[in-house]
């Protein structure tokens, strides 16, 4: 068996496609390594590319051909085929830090948690910054309990790029993703954590998050143009909460609350604020809201937090159809800052 296989969604991505796998094919990683390289349906050079790499690694490269079905689509194929302990994805226009990539791969064979967490970068394309993201109150090595991630659950925000998963356990729990649909990646780290037991934090800075690209779904514009397949993905995710509630650990509930919350924040930020059609945001955000009440009250109750969402309620979405940026402007005005 494997120590690790990496699934690697790959749509149109020729001309980033041999740096991440260089990343990870170098001699040291092979015998412990299974690259999964998952072709959606690309119409340029990628699947050409990933043929040469399977036919050079044709002990380490596994390659999928399929229709395009969307990124979750992939992670679902390539998580069926996984032979691996661990199971963890790299988007092709992404990479490892090859260095710590060794030092994690070898640290990796001696763990058995459900969850591994590593640091990770946003690497920023047009200013050539590197953000690091550490989780630096954790220690190195150190095996926490399920229960200890809502300790620092404001700091301890847990993303795909940070995370690597037992294999077995997104199979218990029937990990599938929506596909045709973008932000599949808040599915693929929620799933797991009415499963999860415990998870290891390992101090090696692996994946870089390439940041720039005009097509990707967290571009802005685009962002902005996918809203509702954004809100499909959160209702599902606060379904899939309020169905469990009842019977999870009381910390894993309300870390699974607060990462709900988050993306409660953020959708409420693209609807009420970004889009344009404000008569389309307010009977968006109302009808939402009235969902939510209905299908998680707590959630409900604790969204009220958000100043925003209080005052938008109390004035009944109005402000969100007819004067929205004065509201904000008032706002922004009482905290003591230009709008």
């Amino acid at each position: 068996m494997k120590t690790l296989s990496i699934c690697v969604p790959v749509y149109n991505t020729e001309a980033y496609l041999r740096r991440c796998l260089d990343s990870l094919l170098v001699p040291e990683a092979l015998d412990a390594l299974e690259v999964i390289v998952v072709n959606d349906g690309s119409k340029d050079d990628s699947p050409e590319i990933a043929r040469e790499y399977r036919d050079r690694f044709p002990q380490t490269v596994v390659f999928i051909d399929k229709a395009n079905g969307g990124h979750g689509s992939t992670i679902n194929a390539a998580l069926k085929a996984a032979s691996g302990r661990y199971f963890r994805v790299l988007d092709s226009d992404d990479w490892f830090d090859t260095p710590a990539f060794l030092h994690y791969l070898e640290a990796l064979a001696h763990c058995g948690e459900d969850l591994i967490v590593t640091p990770y970068s946003q690497e920023y394309t047009e200013t050539g910054e590197s953000v690091r993201y550490d989780y630096g109150w954790l220690e190195h090595d150190r095996v926490y309990g399920a229960a200890e991630l809502v300790s620092d659950a404001e700091r301890l925000y847990i993303t795909m790029h940070a995370s690597t998963f037992r294999t077995q356990l997104l199979r218990d729990c029937a990990l599938e993703l929506f596909e045709h649909c973008f932000y599949v990646d808040m599915q693929y780290i929620f799933y797991p954590l009415p499963y999860l037991k415990d998870y290891r934090f390992l101090n090696d800075s692996v994946y870089r998050y390439f940041i720039g690209r005009p097509e990707q779904s967290m571009n802005p514009a685009v962002f902005l143009r996918n809203m509702p397949q954004h809100e499909k993905v959160l209702r599902w995710m606060i379904g899939y909460y309020a169905e469990r509630r009842d019977r999870l650990a009381p910390e894993v509930r309300d870390y699974m609350a607060h990462i709900l919350y988050l993306m409660f924040h953020t959708h409420m930020e693209l609807v009420c604020i970004r889009l344009p059609d404000r008569a389309l945001a307010y009977r968006s955000i109302r009808d939402f809201d009235a969902w939510l009440r209905q299908t998680a009250p707590d959630l409900w109750e604790k969204v009220d937090a958000y100043p925003y969402m209080h005052y938008s309620r109390k004035l009944k979405f109005l402000n969100v159809r007819y004067f929205n940026r004065l509201f904000l402007r008032v706002g922004a005005l009482l905290r003591g800052r230009k709008p």
